[in-house]
């Protein structure tokens, strides 16, 4: 079946028309009933975006970059945002790669999605965008750190290590079962050891309402002070400890006197329990006497006598 011209100019038209608009809604997302919201994010650098670049929130694709433009300080992003996705204004900012080849985009990453919302024409400013560093950036400074290096230094830091490791099997064998005797403990007593730290957060918590730096500084500073003192100290019980020598060991007269009066005592105790039981049920009030005493008797070297006085028969 064959058409005119004119049909096949008609047909070719439609099916133009049809496949403009696929692109257009389908591919590029441009959906003339969507409403955005714009904001203009300003940058010191591009970090690598495209004015086709995705723009995310928490990993779903909210909007685009519709144009980068420069400023007199730097770079001014238009990005169009999807009402029906508001962008909290407290959202963290940053400049991602989809992959280590490129494909940067811009994601935004609320802590909660709640209000206040970016509102439309909002301008971002660069403090609020995280650090970006492309792999050019991670190349230049590979490549300075390579620089730096000496090679002389590097290949006796290599030698010195290789000849650490040289003959020591039983060396490296026993510090693998050190670490894994270490390792174990850490596991067995994971517990106790989470207790242990909590009490040492406990311990140290509010050290400085206490002012602890400034009396750990000036016992420090008295410390150093005190060391001839303890040493003279330590002198003086030595000395102590040797002049008991001769005269309070086991066969010296001070230790035979301490046995005899032990002796005597057991010989006593049968004949003075008797005696001595009565005593037992009686008790001595010694805070009442305390009490006493101190109400009667003041700082200032005075007595407190009271006298009572009888009452007088009209």
């Amino acid at each position: 079946m064959k058409f005119n011209a004119r049909i096949t100019l008609v047909i070719l038209t439609v099916m133009t028309l049809l496949g403009a608009a696929y692109m257009a809604v389908g591919v590029l997302d441009m959906d003339p009933t969507k409403q955005d919201t714009r904001l203009t994010l300003l940058l010191n650098t591009s970090g690598g975006l495209l004015p086709t670049s995705e723009v995310t929130m928490r990993g779903i694709k909210i909007g685009r970059v519709t144009g980068i433009r420069t400023t007199t300080t730097g770079l001014a992003v238009s990005i169009n945002l999807d009402r029906a996705h508001p962008v909290p204004a407290n959202s963290a900012i940053s400049v991602e790669n989809l992959s280590a080849a490129g494909e940067q985009y811009i994601d935004f990453k609320p802590k909660l999605i709640a209000p206040p919302y970016f509102s439309d024409g909002a301008v971002i400013p660069p403090n609020r965008v995280a650090p970006m560093v492309t792999g050019s950036d991670l190349l230049t400074k590979a490549n300075a750190l390579i620089s730096a290096i000496d090679p002389d230094s590097a290949h006796t830091i290599t030698s010195s290590i290789s000849a650490a490791f040289a003959g020591n099997d039983d060396t490296l064998d026993s510090l693998a079962t050190t670490a894994g005797l270490a390792a174990k403990v850490v596991r067995d007593d994971k517990q106790l050891m989470a207790t242990l730290f909590s009490n040492v957060s406990t311990l140290t918590t509010n050290l400085g309402e206490v002012n602890a730096a400034e009396v750990i500084s000036t016992t420090g500073h008295l410390l150093p002070n005190s060391v001839p003192a303890f040493l003279r100290l330590i002198h003086e019980i030595e000395v102590l400890s040797h002049s008991g020598l001769g005269v309070m060991g086991p066969d010296d007269p001070g230790g035979i006197l301490i046995a005899k009066i032990s002796e005597y005592v057991d010989m006593l105790a049968p004949v003075l329990l008797p005696a001595v039981a009565p005593l037992r049920q009686i008790k001595v009030d010694a805070g009442h006497w305390l009490d006493f005493w101190e109400s009667t008797f003041n700082d200032t070297g005075g007595v407190r006598v009271q006298l009572n006085v009888p009452e007088w028969h009209q």
